[in-house]
């Protein structure tokens, strides 16, 4: 049985993923503020197993809490355990805007999402499986924004610049150990998704490039969920995963 840890799965690139890795070899774990019930009704459906666990990664120190209520299933079925994966797959676009317009609860939400969030399920996802001589992978959905910067996104590309960091840093950390855990960071391109929607209703007051994602979309050039999600389960169990920390094209 593999084990498959992933936030965001409300909706966009999360849902695609939950749904195409349903499997009657797999159990997911599906972390969001909101309860998708599409996806809990296909896994009845099809007879999968599927864990629906509503939490709003705001609340940090609660993070732990979660883990063992995830550990606690998987230690029931310790027996079929062949592989825990983590994605890292929730993530927040706003504020966009320059940085002395943003107020400071959207800066410490950006990054509390974006990047604090994703080092405390690390920190426990590692803490907890660091004795277990199985398969064992984060990926952490990254953006080419956190290299390629644009005027008012500079929250949401410092804390995704933060994150391929903190990717590098645990890869480093887990080289010489007995049992490691093989961690990358993804750019997943653009994608039609909510957060495309998000940067095309701006302001072109606060965001002067808005008139190019626009264009972008307009002209078809943005990737579906669903292709994102195949692109990034390819990566993810890729025989060669982990060898580099920082994936910045899908292939």
């Amino acid at each position: 049985m593999k084990f498959y840890i992933i936030t965001g799965t409300s909706r966009g690139i999360g849902e695609a993923l939950a749904t195409q890795l349903l499997s009657e070899s797999h159990h997911i774990f599906c972390i969001s503020r909101t309860i998708n019930q599409e996806l809990i009704d296909l896994a009845t459906e099809k007879n999968n197993k599927l864990s629906y666990l509503p939490f709003d990664l705001n609340h940090l120190n609660r993070i732990e809490q979660l883990f063992e209520e995830i550990f606690k299933t998987i230690k029931h079925q310790s027996s079929q355990v062949e592989a825990i994966y983590l994605i890292n797959n929730a993530g927040m676009l706003s504020p966009v805007a320059p940085i002395e317009r943003n107020h400071a609860d959207l800066i410490i939400e950006n990054v509390q999402i974006n990047l604090l969030a994703p080092m405390i399920m690390t920190s426990n996802f590692i803490k907890r499986t660091q004795e277990m001589n199985i398969d064992k992978r984060i990926m952490n959905i990254s953006s080419a924004s956190a290299k390629y910067l644009l005027p008012s996104q500079s929250c949401y590309s410092t804390s995704k610049a933060g994150l391929d960091s903190f990717s590098k840093s645990v890869k480093l950390e887990q080289v010489n150990k007995a049992y490691p855990v093989r961690i990358v960071s993804v750019y997943p391109g653009m994608i039609d998704t909510q957060m495309q929607a998000e940067i095309r209703s701006t302001d072109s007051d606060h965001f002067p490039h808005v008139e190019q994602f626009i264009q972008i979309a307009k002209e078809g050039k943005l990737q579906t969920p669903e292709y994102t999600a195949k692109k990034l389960i390819d990566i993810l169990l890729d025989q060669q995963f982990g060898q580099t920390a920082l994936i910045e094209e899908l292939q």
